[in-house]
């Protein structure tokens, strides 16, 4: 009977890990490969009518569908004014990676208004100009003005892979206090932006922590460690507020340099503008 008993437990012991084992990978393909999208309304004097804007970052080669179906399906269901996408759209040195961000924006570019800037990663020129040829508008230290309706947009982009301790934007561009002020920048630096005077900063870069817990947030960011617990002030998911500066940071759509995420799934940003 004992030995039954032991064997029994056994057995037990062993369904009960696969079970978990199971529970985990299930959790982790839904975490990391299933889409969402994440809203955001913004209200300012300066918007006369609604624009919705598509925002898309950190791709790092991700296919969601063949040729990223789903992905253009969801952006699609949005009906969008314009898109932006900020950076890090493949991994460096990944070839295959970089033929699917490149198809990617190039498709949304034959239907869509498409703005890009690069991050650390997909820097390389050849890609750039395959994308410039292909439709889309790089903001590489280069600003646009948009009307929509009856809001007028000045859109900047830049292409900082880091700042300087003396970096001004006043440097590089003249500020027009008529106009909505976006700026378009793969990695945030609220104190900079803000001293210019933009209306709304759009950045990607990071990832949202990739793995973020409750009462936590993101377990690691470019700062470190629990980068939310050791700083308030950390701008690495979601709508923030600074010196009357609107900023979205979205943590993206894929993984580096691991593919693993939790509670903060692949993310299509959705912003409304609003009068």
């Amino acid at each position: 009977m004992k030995k039954k008993t032991r064997r029994k437990r056994r057995k037990n012991g062993a369904f009960r890990a696969l079970v978990f084992v199971f529970v985990l990978f299930c959790v982790w393909i839904f975490s990391t490969f299933t889409l969402t999208t994440r809203r955001t309304e913004i209200k300012n004097e300066k918007i006369k009518n609604e624009i919705t804007i598509v925002h898309i970052t950190d791709l790092h080669g991700s296919d969601f569908g063949l040729n990223n179906s789903s992905l253009i399906k969801r952006i699609e269901k949005e009906t969008p004014d314009l898109i932006v996408a900020t950076g890090d759209m493949y991994t460096r040195n990944d070839e295959n990676g970089m033929k699917v961000a490149e198809k990617l924006l190039i498709n949304l570019a034959e239907k869509y208004t498409v703005y890009y800037v690069n991050g650390e990663h997909d820097n390389d020129e050849t890609f750039i100009a395959h994308l410039h040829d292909g439709g889309v508008k790089v903001l590489n230290y280069l600003y646009e003005d948009i009307q929509i309706g009856e809001t007028e947009i000045r859109l900047h982009g830049i292409n900082n892979v880091y700042f300087s301790p003396t970096f001004d934007l006043n440097n590089e561009f003249t500020y027009d206090e008529s106009k909505y002020n976006i700026l378009l920048a793969h990695i945030c630096n609220k104190e900079a932006f803000a001293s210019f005077g933009m209306d709304l900063c759009i950045c990607g870069d990071t990832h949202g922590g990739q793995i973020r817990l409750p009462l936590i947030g993101g377990l690691y960011g470019t700062t470190g460690w629990l980068p939310e617990i050791r700083d308030k002030n950390t701008f690495i998911k979601g709508t923030y507020t600074y010196e009357n500066t609107d900023f979205i940071v979205s943590s993206g759509l894929g993984n580096y340099p691991l593919p693993i995420r939790f509670m903060n799934r692949p993310e299509v940003a959705v912003i409304k503008l609003t009068p």
